[in-house]
Formats: structure tokens, C-alpha cells, sequence
């Protein structure tokens, strides 16, 4: 943790850093196993995400919060699944293994879904983060933009065909009308 804090310069965002740190790394080194079941890639992966939170700390208000808990776990299945997308092409290894993990988080007894976050969870990846930060974190698009390193244009195109494909999710799923 000595790294992380000598990268930090304000003591009040020190003292922020270590509350998130000892809130959430074990958190983070779950989520980051589950996708990559490797524990030596999800300690790197977590170290990453740790250094992509330092340089959005400014974003954190409070430290025991579900929105602060929700862009935690973004970033690291974000990063998690960068390191997996870069470990398949230098391996060749199924992407299925990141489905499981979300059929894992879909059939988890800690979560109960409504139609609508099932049909988040079947959205390709790209899609449902972008609405999940957007809608259940509440960023804004530049915010999102800088969180994933993307641009505000990719996020709006996201967005959008993230929505378009929600609806037709939500429409094959049963006899309800939405859009």
C-alpha cells in the first residue's frame, strides 16, 4: 500500500485511499478471480485498478456506499477483462469463461434481478458497463469516458445501442411492452 500512498499527494485523499483499501480489496481480488481464475493475474489486475482509482479519487465522495462499491467493481472487471481478452489472443483461450462468470453472478442467491438488470447481464460487456455507470452509478458521459479511457462519442454510441439492444432483450423476453 506504501506505493499507492507515495503516489498520492494530499493526506485527505491518503486517508480516502486506505478506507477504499481496506474496504474493497478483497472484493476486488474476487471479482477480478472470477473472470480471470488465476490468482497471480487477478493480484496484477487489482494492482491496476488501484492506480486507475488513484487517479479518479476525486470521484469517490463517500467510501461505504453501493455507488462507490458499483465503480469499484467496474473498473476492476474492466481491467480483469483486458487482461483475459490479452492473455485468449497470446493463448487462445475460449471467451466463454467470462460468460460463466456472468451466468455466476446471474444465478448467485445474493442477487435478485429484475427483468431489467437480467437483460443488462446479457448485453455484451462494452454495453451493459457503460449503462450500468451511467444509470445505476450515475456518472455523466464525460466522467465515463475517462473512467473506461474512451471517448464522450464512443460513449454516446454505446449508450445508444446499448439501449436499442436492452429493449430488444426485454422484448423477447415475454409479452411486457417496453420502449
Amino acid at each position: 500500500m506504501l506505493i499507492y500512498l507515495s503516489i498520492i499527494e494530499l493526506e485527505e485523499d491518503k486517508n480516502k485511499f486506505e478506507q477504499l483499501y481496506t474496504t474493497y480489496k478483497q472484493t476486488m481480488f474476487y471479482v477480478a478471480n472470477r473472470i480471470l481464475k488465476d490468482e497471480y493475474l487477478s493480484e496484477d489486475a487489482v494492482h491496476q485498478a488501484f492506480l486507475r482509482i488513484i487517479d479518479n479519487l476525486s470521484k469517490i465522495d463517500k467510501i461505504d456506499c453501493h455507488k462507490t462499491k458499483g465503480f469499484i467493481v467496474v473498473i476492476v472487471e474492466n481491467i480483469a477483462i483486458d487482461f483475459y481478452r490479452k492473455r485468449k489472443r497470446e493463448n487462445s483461450i475460449s471467451f466463454d469463461k467470462v460468460e460463466i462468470y456472468i451466468e455466476d453472478v446471474k444465478n448467485s442467491d445474493i442477487f435478485i434481478l429484475n427483468d431489467i438488470e437480467e437483460a443488462i447481464l446479457k448485453l455484451p460487456i462494452n454495453y451493459s458497463t457503460v449503462l450500468r455507470l451511467k444509470y445505476s452509478q450515475g456518472y455523466t458521459n464525460e466522467e465515463i469516458s475517462e473512467i473506461l479511457k474512451i471517448s464522450e462519442e464512443n460513449v454516446r454510441q454505446r449508450i445508444s445501442r446499448g439501449k436499442k439492444r436492452l429493449i430488444e432483450i426485454l422484448a423477447e423476453g415475454g409479452d411486457k411492452s417496453y420502449g
